[in-house]
């Protein structure tokens, strides 16, 4: 009699990227629209905050972080006199294909550890070789290193967001230049003004002006990197009406007024 077992596991990825990146300054403001892959980021020197749809996190050098895929986010990076970190980006269309689970963006305490810095390290240079074997190696240490953080990994649910919450977003998103009230910004959404407030509280752990001032800061600070229009123009054509309350709104979200950060974007495209 023959007997034949088998056993099977759906692979997690479609492509595997090595990433190693360096901003030679202080402080680096970044916003990220939507992500087609997921990342694991182990922070070498430097420190992040990152600010995704009211999770806040906050990553010293040796921090192991996770990053979702499609997560939507603006992170604040800041080094003396560097940053510098490695990343290993998970292409697919859902991190592990055998089990959709869906994990939030978070620090990774236990295997915040030198020894993944190594792994990284490793995995980066095995991919710039080039060579075909080294690659395959490369991918193989992946894998080790995904049997070790699984366990690890907080998952949620799905998000299930008020409708009306999604509403007022979506609205602010569209009109964030605009003048307009939370008081007006609850009529549109057909609540009251204190259940408004409630949402965004509960559900971001923001508030409606807050939410705004950053939407009006990330298109802000594209235009600062990638246009000449003088600070004072960016900042009305953004809805602020005061270069002062702009300057300061822009600080407190970056890190960096909007001259220190047009002069540090500038750099970096030019680098």
């Amino acid at each position: 009699m023959e007997q034949r077992i088998l056993h099977d596991k759906k692979l997690c990825m479609s492509e595997l990227q090595a990433e190693h990146t360096v901003y030679a300054r202080s402080n680096f403001f970044e916003t990220v629209e939507g992500r087609r892959h997921s990342s694991f980021v182990y922070l070498v020197e430097g420190n992040v905050t990152v600010n995704a749809m009211g999770n806040r996190l906050y990553a010293e050098a040796g921090s192991l972080l996770y990053i979702p895929e499609g997560q939507q986010y603006h992170a604040v990076w800041q080094g003396t006199p560097t940053v510098e970190y490695y990343a290993c980006n998970i292409i697919s269309g859902s991190f592990d294909l055998s089990n959709a689970v869906r994990y939030e963006i978070q620090r990774i305490d236990a295997l915040s550890v030198p020894q993944t810095e190594t792994l990284f390290r490793t995995i980066f240079d095995l991919f710039a070789t080039g060579e075909r074997i080294q690659k395959v190696r490369a991918i193989g240490s992946y894998y080790h290193f995904y049997a070790d953080v699984l366990p690890h990994l907080n998952a949620v649910p799905p998000v299930q967001y008020n409708p009306a919450l999604l509403q007022a977003m979506a609205y602010i998103r569209e009109n964030y230049h605009d003048d307009f009230d939370v008081k007006a910004l609850a009529s549109v959404v057909c609540i009251s003004e204190s259940r408004l407030y409630h949402l965004f509280r509960e559900e971001l752990g923001t508030t409606p002006v807050k939410f705004r001032n950053e939407i009006r800061v990330e298109q802000a600070a594209r235009e600062l990197r990638t246009e000449s229009t003088s600070i004072d123009e960016i900042a009305m054509s953004n809805g602020f009406h005061s270069t002062i309350y702009f300057r300061e709104i822009f600080k407190s979200i970056t890190g960096m007024t909007p001259s220190e950060y047009r002069v540090a974007a500038r750099k970096s495209i030019g680098s």
